[in-house]
C-alpha cells in the first residue's frame, strides 16, 4: 500500500512538474510572418487575448516592413518563425494577420525540419497565408494546427458598425485547450455527389486552394491519397475557380479521400453570386469520383468556423437528409 502512494505521489509531481504535461494551451506567442500589420493593433490584441484567459507575449513580433511590404525580409522571418516554434515555453504561436509572403519561408523550413522535430509541439493558428505554414506543420512535423481566426481579424477585434466590418467579424477567438479535447462537431455538411453520402474518415489538410496549388509539381508536394482534404480561397473569380477546379481533374495521382468546399464567394456577396460559385463546384463534383462536400462557413468570410488540421476527421450522412456531419474528436 505504502508503495502505491509513493507511486501515485511521484506520479503526480512529475505531470504537475511537466509543462508539456499539462497541456494548458494558455502560452501565446503573438507572430506574424506574412504581409505587414498595424502595429497600433497590438496592445488592443493582446489585452483582447488576455481577457479570454490566454498569457501572452510579443517578443516574436519584429517588422521591418519589406519592399514587398511583408512584415520583414524572407530570412528574418524564417528566423524568427523557427526561433518561435522552437520555444519549449510557448503552446500556441497566433498569427496576427495572413496576407502573403508565407510561401517563400519553405526552404528554411524543410532545411531545419530535423531540429523542429525535435522541438515541443505548437499550436499554429490562423487562415488564408498561413495554410503554407499548416502545410508544413501537419505533413513534414506532424503536428495538429487550428485553421482559424487570426489574432487581428476576429468577432472581438471588429468594431460594432457595419461600415468598418471585417472578414470573421462574427467569428470569437476560440479556447484551443477546449477545441483540442473535446474536438469539433459541425451538422451542415452539404454532399454534392453520390460518393460523398457513404461514410468517409481521414487526416485533414489543406487551407486555401491557391497556396495548396502552390505546392503541386514542386519538391514539396504532399501526396494527399489518404488525407480528407478542405479548401477555401479569396479574389478568385468563378472562372478562375473553374479553370483551377479542372487543373485537379487532370492531375495525375491526386485521389484524397474527399475534398470539403468552404467560401468562394466575396465578403458581401449577392444571390447570383453565391449561387454561381456552387454552381461551379457541383459542376466539378459530377465529374470526379472522389466525395465532395460544401461548407461555406470556413475561410475569408463573415464566419470562419475552426478546423483541426493534421488530425482524423469523419464525415457521415444519414439516409434521405440534406446534410452530412463532420465530426473531430
Amino acid at each position: 500500500m505504502l508503495k502505491k502512494i509513493i507511486f501515485l505521489f511521484t506520479a503526480l509531481s512529475l505531470s504537475v512538474a511537466n509543462p508539456i504535461l499539462a497541456k494548458t494551451y494558455r502560452n501565446v506567442a503573438l507572430i506574424s510572418s506574412s504581409t505587414q500589420y498595424n502595429e497600433d493593433n497590438i496592445a488592443q490584441i493582446k489585452q483582447t487575448f488576455e481577457k479570454k484567459g490566454y498569457l501572452v507575449n510579443t517578443k516574436y513580433l519584429n517588422q521591418v516592413v519589406s519592399d514587398f511590404g511583408y512584415v520583414n525580409t524572407d530570412q528574418s522571418r524564417a528566423n524568427v518563425l523557427i526561433a518561435a516554434l522552437s520555444d519549449k515555453h510557448i503552446d500556441i504561436l497566433w498569427m496576427v494577420r495572413g496576407g502573403a509572403g508565407a510561401m517563400n519561408l519553405i526552404p528554411a523550413l524543410y532545411a531545419n525540419k530535423d531540429l523542429l522535430k525535435k522541438a515541443k509541439p505548437k499550436i499554429i493558428v490562423g487562415f488564408s497565408d498561413v495554410t503554407a505554414i499548416h502545410y508544413f506543420v501537419n505533413t513534414i512535423l506532424g503536428w495538429p494546427s487550428v485553421h482559424g481566426v487570426v489574432a487581428a481579424y476576429n468577432k472581438e477585434m471588429s468594431k460594432p458598425d457595419n461600415e468598418t466590418a471585417t472578414i470573421n467579424d462574427r467569428e470569437s477567438i476560440p479556447w484551443i485547450k477546449t477545441l483540442l479535447a473535446h474536438g469539433i462537431l459541425y451538422k451542415n455538411f452539404i454532399p454534392l455527389n453520390q460518393p460523398a453520402l457513404q461514410p468517409i474518415q481521414g487526416n485533414l489538410l489543406g487551407g486555401n486552394f491557391t497556396l495548396i496549388q502552390s505546392f503541386f509539381a514542386t519538391r514539396y508536394e504532399h501526396d494527399f491519397t489518404n488525407d480528407l482534404l478542405i479548401l477555401e480561397d479569396t479574389g478568385v473569380s468563378f472562372r478562375q475557380l473553374d479553370r483551377s477546379l479542372h487543373q485537379l481533374l487532370y492531375k495525375t495521382n491526386f485521389k484524397p479521400k474527399a475534398i470539403i468546399f468552404g467560401q468562394f464567394y466575396p465578403l458581401d456577396p449577392t444571390d447570383e453570386q453565391r449561387l454561381m460559385y456552387k454552381t461551379v463546384i457541383e459542376a466539378f463534383a459530377k465529374k470526379t469520383t472522389i466525395p465532395i462536400y460544401y461548407f461555406p462557413y470556413f475561410g475569408h468570410g463573415r464566419e470562419n468556423k475552426p478546423i483541426i488540421l493534421g488530425r482524423e476527421a469523419t464525415i457521415s450522412c444519414a439516409p434521405q437528409q440534406e446534410y452530412c456531419t463532420f465530426k473531430q474528436k
